[in-house]
């Protein structure tokens, strides 16, 4: 069991965590992720790693309240214990010798590009963050990105915050003022991550992308999370979730997340139902 020392709502739909781990806080590492289970019945759910304090052995998650898993998760509160709390997983994202680096990232994927944003400014480096929502009501961490960034772009989809446009835009748009980056760092939805591909491609500038397709046991075993980069098939858990965007079958992957739908709405519409009658 796993104590929550915080927990509070960034918006409407997203909630951030703060878990007692110190074996976990210890080794982890922008990039990586933990498999959370609210209680001893529910589901496994991967999450990266929003931030950590090794001095008081914490580890913060941040989560999308969209399924029955995060719906269960997010009844807990402060003071109280998740089930299991496994970590960490994955690879580190590499930041080692970049100098200048766009950070792009889109809706809840923030809460993964922050931690690699906060890691590359403390080692020196000239860091661009670029993030984007639908609208102003869901933005999230803007004064952490702003912290920890040399130049920050703000972009909604209606322009109710920031400029208005993709993150794409944004981004070519400094590609064109002259910036040249080391490297590319996009995290988000598929179809975001997608298209900065196919922006920085035409710059011939490399891009990393974080991957989060369907993952269950999170050690390579049961392949639910497997994917085409660069025509060969690699496991998010253990071989990412970090790819070579301009390597990877974004429409494959996108293809598989759709695979459950169905049955992840049977799944949200049956915990809802419970949750209503624990409330009464």
């Amino acid at each position: 069991m796993f104590k929550i020392v915080e927990k509070m709502s960034l918006n409407p739909t997203v909630s951030k965590m703060t878990v007692e781990a110190p074996l976990i806080a210890k080794k982890a590492e922008p990039g990586q992720f933990i498999i959370i289970r609210a209680r001893e019945d529910s589901e496994r759910i991967p999450l990266t790693i929003a931030d950590f304090d090794r001095n008081a052995g914490t580890v913060t998650i941040i989560y999308q309240i969209v399924g029955a898993g995060t719906m269960e998760l997010d009844t807990l509160e402060k003071g109280g214990f998740v089930h299991d709390f496994v970590g960490p997983l994955g690879v580190p994202t590499h930041t080692e010798g970049l100098k200048k680096v766009a950070v792009v990232g889109g809706g809840v994927g923030c809460a993964i590009a922050y931690p690699v944003t906060k890691k590359l400014h403390e080692m020196g480096a000239e860091v661009h963050a670029i993030v984007g929502f639908r609208n102003k009501d869901l933005v999230i961490l803007e004064d952490e990105f702003r912290s920890s960034s040399s130049r920050f772009v703000m972009m909604t989809d209606d322009g109710s915050y920031g400029e208005k446009g993709l993150v794409t835009d944004a981004l070519e748009k400094l590609i064109q003022e002259g910036n040249e980056y080391d490297e590319v760092i996009a995290i988000g939805p598929l179809i975001m991550m997608k298209f900065v591909c196919l922006t920085t491609k035409k710059y011939g500038i490399k891009t990393v992308v974080s991957m989060n397709p369907i993952m269950i046991d999170g050690t390579g075993m049961c392949g639910g999370c497997r994917l085409t980069v660069g025509g060969e098939t690699k496991f998010a858990c253990v071989d990412g979730p970090d790819f070579d965007g301009h390597l990877v079958d974004f429409d494959e992957a996108m293809h598989r997340g759709t695979m459950y739908k169905e049955f992840e709405t049977q799944a949200r519409e049956k915990a809802c139902n419970l949750l209503k009658k624990e409330v009464k």
